[in-house]
């Protein structure tokens, strides 16, 4: 009876071996695979009737920290929506230039009044004339170009945001195919491991486009929700399965909008990112273009001798009509092209002024220093054109500045806790290959028991014989 527990015992501890030298070999062979945790066998002594049987294995352990995954996904969460915002502010900047830029609608301006100066001095020079036409329909190109790049980036960002929205509706569908094959397996008690590994690559690739908070059922299933508590999935979804949508350019999910609050409703991710570019940042920057467009078209009208007529900047052709959109549609009264003699005597003269007379050009240089009233948020209710436009641009810049280095606290963060969970939960090949010899080792010692056994067995045979 005792070689036969010898022999139980080493059959036992063989099995258990072989089937941890493969799971080690499973470890290292994935150990720089995204998304890929440790697995262990969970082994006890096999015991019957009261006396030890060998070794038993119990199943295989894929031990997390739920907690500090959760940590981790949302640290990365919030730096990707960091890093999606400051990469579309900072295009937009790079159009905008700074301040002292000579390709920013700031030094555009300023050169177009420094162009009047000049003027002022030389009334009757018609190359100084010329020079004014030129600079004004420089500041039109400006203006129209740095509102036609923040349409393009408010664009593109709605068009990141759609390929988002449909990149996680996918992983969600297969995160609850996963959930059924899990449960399917849990209940069959067999490993689920390799599954679940792929489940959370998958949370983290929605996560990384959205913040997300999960819960786990018993049965193995996990539910996924936005930050604000809106269902994305409750166990599976049916193929082509939209959670998330977008609605006349509304993000919703669960039935709800939820962009029009980014800050509570999304909280993080890449989708955050796009939903703040093109729903917040780029609006902001269009509307205060169109402010300082707005002005110059009135300053400019309100200078000549019928205010309520087309001066030297029109509304697309016509006298001021509408703010929205002006930056766009700013243009240069076409009348001085053909005759720059205006920009001395009033674009709505019929005829040039007397010699030397400035009258009109003084106007013109008042609609530089005067100081007016601004709608646009985050800039100065009442200043100059030059002085909007270059706090226009400064604040801009800011914008670009602060989300830089926000961004770059944000990966700070992630790049610490990522490593944690890394080091936590990933594979070590110097661990697995320490574990390799200690397993050749049991599987040695096994083996000798087992030989032994055997010819003990032989020689109880031989006797009896």
């Amino acid at each position: 009876m005792s070689l036969q527990l010898a022999l139980s015992a080493a059959l036992s501890g063989l099995r258990a071996t072989q089937q941890q030298a493969a799971l080690v070999s499973h470890n290292i062979t994935n150990a720089t695979t995204a998304g890929f945790v440790r697995k262990d066998l969970a082994v006890s002594t096999a015991i019957s009737g009261g006396r030890g049987q060998g070794v038993r294995v119990d199943g295989v352990l894929r031990s997390v920290d739920e907690f500090l995954i959760r940590d981790a996904r949302f640290e990365q969460s919030r730096y990707t929506a960091q890093e999606t915002r400051a990469s579309a502010l900072a295009d937009y900047a790079t159009a905008l230039g700074q301040p002292q830029d000579e390709r920013s609608v700031s030094t555009a301006l300023a050169k177009l009044q420094q162009s009047f100066s000049q003027l002022r001095n030389q009334a009757d020079n018609e190359a100084a004339r010329t020079a004014v036409v030129d600079s004004a329909e420089s500041l039109v190109r400006r203006l129209h170009d740095t509102a036609a790049a923040a349409i393009t980036v408010q664009n593109d960002a709605k068009a990141r945001l759609q390929s988002s929205v449909d990149e996680v509706n996918r992983s969600l569908v297969r995160i609850g195919e996963l959930n059924s094959a899990i449960a399917t397996q849990k209940a069959k008690g067999a490993e689920t491991g390799d599954l679940m590994d792929e489940r959370d690559r998958l949370l983290d690739q929605v996560s990384n486009e959205i913040g997300i908070r999960t819960h786990t059922r018993e049965s193995g299933e996990v539910v996924v929700m936005t930050r604000n508590g809106q269902t994305l999935l409750d166990r599976e979804l049916p193929a082509g399965a939209q959670p998330l949508q977008i609605v006349g350019g509304d993000l919703v999910a669960g039935g709800k909008i939820i962009s029009d609050n980014p800050d509570q409703d999304i909280q993080s991710g890449r989708i955050m990112g796009y939903v703040q570019t093109a729903h917040q940042d780029m609006p902001r920057a269009l509307a205060q273009l169109d402010e300082l467009a707005a002005g110059i078209v009135q300053q400019f009208q309100a200078a000549e001798a019928d205010p309520t007529q087309p001066g030297l900047f029109t509304d697309a052709g016509a006298a001021y009509g509408t703010t929205d959109g002006l930056a766009s549609r700013i243009a240069v009264n076409g009348s001085v092209r053909g005759a720059p003699w205006k920009v001395q005597s009033g674009v709505q003269a019929g005829a040039p002024l007397a010699s030397g007379d400035t009258t009109q050009i003084d106007r013109f240089l008042n609609a530089f220093s005067a100081t007016r009233s601004f709608a646009a948020a985050d800039l100065p209710s009442s200043a100059t054109l030059g002085d909007y436009a270059t706090g226009m641009v400064s604040t801009q810049q800011g914008y670009r500045t602060t989300a830089e280095s926000e961004m770059k606290t944000r990966k700070i963060s992630a790049d610490a806790l990522q490593s944690a969970r890394l080091n936590r939960d990933g594979v070590n090949v110097d661990d697995e290959m320490q574990k390799l010899l200690l397993i050749e080792q049991s599987y040695g010692a096994s083996a000798q028991v087992l030989q032994a056994a055997g010819r003990m067995l032989d020689t109880l045979l031989q006797i009896r014989n």
